[in-house]
């Protein structure tokens, strides 16, 4: 009776810890979930939703409808695929503390204010920062296409096309 008792004490402090990590990783996974909620999802759902509208715009009334259907179902499939895998990865390089402290500042009022003017597309903010990054963008793209047309890249700008075979 004794060694029964004293086997099913150490087996039930060996579960102990193992039961105590999974507890952790599965609030970690919450908070870390709670986490990209409100703040990457958030964000995406914002710009895609934008992007929708201006891509169905043009588009009679039933195609736009078709369009945002299939496009919005592929979204909430992804929404959901991107809330699973990026839960688990700050689940696994955060401590439940640090999710917390993280979700605290995305939480907070004037934070939150702050997001709101940077994702406001007709804010100074994103004409500013947009007018800049465009900038960038070209002289990035002149850079590369100077230097393929150096190198004599095959259908850069500025080198001889060649001749289709009669």
């Amino acid at each position: 009776m004794t060694r029964l008792l004293a086997t099913l004490c150490l087996t039930t402090a060996l579960c102990l810890p193992i039961a105590a990590r999974a507890d952790d990783m599965a609030d970690r996974i919450a908070t870390a979930k709670d986490l990209v909620q409100k703040t990457t999802l958030k964000n995406l759902e914002v710009g895609f939703t934008g992007a929708l509208e201006k891509t169905v715009a043009p588009m009679k009334d039933d195609k736009a409808e078709a369009v945002r259907k299939e496009i919005r179902a592929e979204f909430d499939k992804q929404r959901e695929t991107m809330l699973d895998g990026l839960s688990k990865a700050y689940a696994e390089k955060f401590s439940l503390e640090e999710l917390k402290h993280l979700s605290d500042i995305y939480g907070d009022k004037t934070y939150q204010k702050f997001q709101t003017i940077n994702a406001d597309p007709a804010s100074t903010v994103t004409a500013v920062s947009q007018a800049s990054v465009t900038k960038l963008l070209n002289m990035l793209a002149i850079a590369a296409a100077g230097d393929s047309v150096a190198n004599g890249a095959p259908g850069a700008p500025g080198a001889p096309m060649p001749m289709p075979a009669r």
